[in-house]
């Protein structure tokens, strides 16, 4: 929980290059010689001329010209439809094609632009039947396996449109856009290497394009390679100045790995200074999603407060895009539903992700006396908990990755609330919270940080794990329930504890594990970590593999540059299956919780297991969810108050066998306060009830509970 980036078929890059349209350039055809005939074909001939060049306005001008000396000539109508489509004339461009499908209804180019139009409407699947039509005409043509290949990616059907640039490729490997766009779905399947392959591919066919660039740039940014990202945004506005989805993606550009507080800060002051230079300038955007497609996600890993970030980012989209602000029509009303109230909850990862794990049983276990549940999520692969989250929901809709039709669709539903369970992991999520989609909405810790979003009314968290001055943090009002925000089924396993053998350890080594992703480790923790492995000269410090080893290396660099006598005994884990993953629990004489981003879901596994865990709460309510579930188990004997303490302790846990065995007990024996509390369903349900009501009043709940 709590740490996860979007996952790889969820949220991915975007697609940059397309083919727009296909026409006939050649000469018109005469059907008999004549005068009119004549000079229609002159008049064909001309306008294609101005089509190439770009004046659509004069091509326009001649096709309909020459439509009046031969109105029953298709490819004349495709012209015409096309550049009706360039002028953004959807409906007249949608009747002109469709006339020249009439007269030849196996017209490949009209077919293809048919499909653009239909793209440009969002109308997805048709455009998708469209092209897949002219591609049954021509099989070699590589312009409509592009588009489709485009509507597919934007559909979630990234294996799909895969196959389609790969087709191009395998007539033409010299086509730059189908390389570029192939490394973009390779991404989104998190192929990254391959990604990168392509994208430098596409990039060295054509190294002066602006958006080939982004995709590599993109796929840098993916891989936490930071320095070499923002070489290549440079590089492609250089190549289009104007271009501002590149210059938005240069100035939000994270690092992943830290490499020390004083980089961080400086990091983020750049970003906040650019985005009140890009508000100055009154840049604009007309789907961030498309164009920029990223979150602040790897900011909340610094230690500060993130609410004048991420405030400051949401007020320049919405500057930038003022219709992401949009209000659903029905929330004009407040009188809201008949009964039952609509809750959505809506997310990219209810799935095997521990936004599923953390978010099902409250699915489930809401009353359907008091709530209509709707489940709103894109495409999903099915898996135990994505299919038991479908049939537990009383309704699931299924909404595109194209943020403005996705809206709409959630706007259809008129719900009554509107519940983000991790706004910031996800692009599209992020972006659809600006919109008023539901008379409330609420966020909750899925992704630990305020979201900055004037649309995001309620922040649902816990009393245990905020601190006193909390409100402060956020831009939604806090909510702080007396349970933690989930009900979460204690998990089952039959494993056994891997032994020191399988991974290569002498049997008397002490070993430390800080079983989180790498980008929590910040570098202001790295001093504990190495004053431990001092402190005990048999310990190991056992860290799991990033989804990409660059970050490994950066990370073993950061602690070899700082500490090198501790350096060769940090080992870096491989990435494991969920079996393995808790056997590797199993075997570790200590469990270390991170300060500045701690556990959330792994803490709930190992103590599903009587595992303990040290914490050292830090400064923000995602540094002290361990904690939280410590106080709520009633046990705090491994929750430290300092440095020294936190090394004390896990010292101590690891040398002192009885002490542990005692500790494991005592979690054993009080773990059951975290698994399946029904405590927490009630607050959640009273809650949504109240805060429905206070709408209805003009009011928004001001405190909760006690």
């Amino acid at each position: 929980m709590l740490n996860c980036p979007p996952m790889k078929h969820r949220a991915g890059a975007k697609l940059r290059n397309f083919h727009a349209g296909t026409f006939a350039p050649g000469a018109f055809p005469l059907a008999r010689a004549s005068s009119d005939a004549a000079r229609a074909a002159r008049l064909y001939n001309d306008g294609t001329r101005h089509l190439n060049r770009g004046a659509l306005v004069a091509a326009e001008r001649c096709y309909r010209d020459a439509l009046n000396l031969n109105p029953n000539d298709a490819q004349l109508w495709t012209n015409f439809g096309c550049v009706l489509w360039k002028l953004h004339r959807l409906d007249e461009a949608e009747q002109f094609l469709t006339r020249a499908l009439a007269l030849q209804p196996h017209l490949m180019e009209a077919h293809n632009n048919l499909g653009g139009v239909l793209e440009e409407r969002g109308q997805l699947e048709a455009a998708g039947e469209r092209y897949r039509i002219a591609i049954s005409l021509n099989p070699n043509n590589p312009t409509a396996h592009c588009n489709r290949g485009s509507v597919l990616h934007r559909l979630g059907r990234f294996e799909e449109a895969v196959a389609e640039y790969l087709a191009v490729l395998k007539q033409d490997e010299t086509v730059a856009d189908a390389w570029s766009n192939l490394g973009a779905a390779l991404q989104a399947l998190s192929r990254f290497v391959e990604a990168e392959q392509c994208l430098r591919r596409a990039v060295q066919l054509g190294p002066n394009h602006c958006k080939r660039l982004s995709n590599l740039a993109d796929v840098l940014r993916s891989q936490g390679k930071f320095a070499e990202a923002i070489e290549i945004y440079r590089e492609a506005i250089d190549v289009d100045r104007d271009n501002v989805p590149q210059r938005v993606k240069l100035a939000l550009e994270q690092e992943v790995i830290l490499q020390s507080r004083e980089s961080a800060l400086a990091r983020r002051a750049e970003v906040m200074q650019s985005l009140e230079t890009l508000m100055r300038q009154r840049v604009q955007l007309s789907d961030p999603h498309q164009e920029v497609g990223m979150t602040n996600f790897y900011f909340a890993y610094q230690g500060v407060n993130d609410l004048d970030l991420q405030s400051l980012t949401a007020k320049f989209y919405l500057s930038a895009c003022p219709k992401l602000g949009w209000t659903a029509p029905h929330c004009a009303s407040a009188n809201g539903s008949d009964g039952r109230l609509k809750v959505g909850i809506l997310s990219t990862n209810l799935f095997e992700h521990t936004i599923g794990k953390f978010y099902h049983g409250i699915i489930q276990k809401l009353s359907r006396e008091r709530f209509e549940v709707s489940v709103l999520r894109p495409p999903h692969d099915h898996d135990p908990i994505a299919d038991a989250i479908a049939r537990d929901a009383d309704r699931t809709v299924e909404i595109p990755y194209d943020l403005f039709r996705a809206r709409e669709v959630i706007a259809s539903e008129r719900l009554d609330l509107l519940f983000y369970p991790d706004l910031g992991m996800a692009p599209l999520t992020y972006f659809l919270a600006f919109a008023r989609l539901a008379p409330v909405q609420c966020v909750s810790w899925g992704h630990p940080v305020t979201t900055g979003i004037p649309a995001i009314d309620y922040f649902i968290s816990a009393r245990s794990i905020e601190p006193a001055d909390a409100q402060s943090h956020y831009s939604e009002r806090l909510i702080s329930f007396d349970r933690l925000p989930t009900y979460y089924w204690r998990p089952r396993h039959d494993a056994s504890a891997l032994t020191r053998a399988e991974l290569g350890f002498p049997e008397d080594a002490r070993l430390y594990l800080c079983p989180q992703s790498l980008f929590k480790l910040h570098p202001d923790f790295d001093i504990a970590l190495a004053t431990l492995l001092r402190r005990d000269a048999k310990g190991r410090l056992l860290l799991l593999s990033g989804i990409h080893k660059h970050w490994d290396r950066m990370l073993g660099a950061r602690i070899a540059k700082q500490f090198p006598d501790i350096a060769n005994r940090v080992v870096f884990v491989p990435r494991i299956p969920q079996a393995h993953f808790f056997r590797l629990l199993m075997m570790a004489d200590v469990i270390l919780d991170p300060p500045f981003f701690g556990g959330g879901n792994t803490s709930y596994e190992a103590f599903a297991m009587g595992l303990p865990i040290v914490t050292w709460p830090g400064e923000f309510m995602r540094g002290r969810v361990t904690e939280g579930c410590y106080r709520q188990m009633g046990f705090t004997d491994l929750i430290a108050g300092s440095l020294d303490s936190y090394i004390e302790i896990a010292l101590r846990l690891g040398s002192d066998r009885d002490w542990r065995e005692h500790v494991k007990a005592e979690i054993a024996s009080r773990s059951a306060a975290l698994y399946e509390d029904a405590g927490v369903v009630t607050e959640l349900e009273d809650f949504f009830c109240a805060a429905f009501e206070a709408h209805r009043r003009g009011e928004r709940i001001a405190r909760w509970g006690q």
